[in-house]
């Protein structure tokens, strides 16, 4: 008997759709999670280059001034503590309101 064999039928489309959309439910949480991740380690490491460069220009110009600055929509903050020659840290905003610290602490 002639059979059809020119593409899919329903039930086989339908099968291919779902496994589809059972990988599409496994990998986008791991990729929204993979995304947030990434955007915590660049706050982070935007954080300890402006660290270094502050530290860089007090090294040089002997003032311990306390800057702020804003990029890509997070506010960072350079603090000397104990006037200066002890603890330089710099504060973001990790999450809303939820503000992370990185800190250096001179050998003394």
């Amino acid at each position: 008997m002639y059979r059809n064999t020119k593409g899919f039928s329903l039930p086989e489309t339908l099968v291919a759709f779902s496994c589809v959309l059972m990988i599409c439910g496994l990998f986008f949480p791991f990729l929204i999670h993979y995304a947030s991740r990434l955007q915590q380690l660049q706050r982070e490491v935007e954080a300890l280059k402006f660290l270094r460069e502050g530290v860089e220009e007090a090294i040089v110009t002997h003032e311990f001034i306390n800057h702020s600055r804003t990029y890509k929509g997070v506010r960072y903050e350079l603090v000397w503590n104990s006037g200066g020659l002890g603890e330089a840290c710099v504060q973001y905003d990790k999450k809303a309101g939820d503000f992370q610290e990185v800190c250096v602490e001179a050998d003394g």
